[in-house]
């Protein structure tokens, strides 16, 4: 049997163009600096901007950030305790106007 993989799936809304860019750009840093216990933990991270965003079914979202872990315990510690995501959220948070997160296991490690 696979090993079973959590990944995170967060949706945001970002009116501007200029800020959509500026929190891509805090993604990229994140992929490099992310580290638990000296070391990187994050199995995958992709974060590009939403290609339907100006139509209705996309509800307004802009950006979509498809992050995978390979434990329950490493999305927690991603969540709660992480420098880098904690400096991308507080980065993040004064850009956008609404955002969703999702949670899923899965089989795969890598891609959606």
């Amino acid at each position: 049997m696979a090993p079973k993989y959590i990944k995170r799936v967060t949706l945001f809304k970002i009116p501007k163009e200029d800020d959509t860019e500026a929190v891509l750009a805090e993604y990229d840093i994140l992929r490099k600096t992310a580290e638990k216990d000296g070391k990187p933990y994050i199995v995958a991270n992709e974060a590009r901007r939403i290609e339907n965003a100006a139509e209705e079914r996309a509800q307004g979202y802009t950006l979509i950030s498809i992050t995978t872990f390979k434990s329950k315990e490493d999305y927690d510690y991603y969540d709660k305790q992480c420098a880098a995501h904690a400096k991308l959220r507080e980065f993040a948070t004064s850009r956008r106007t609404g955002f969703a997160t999702l949670q899923l296991e899965s089989d795969l490690g890598v891609g959606p």
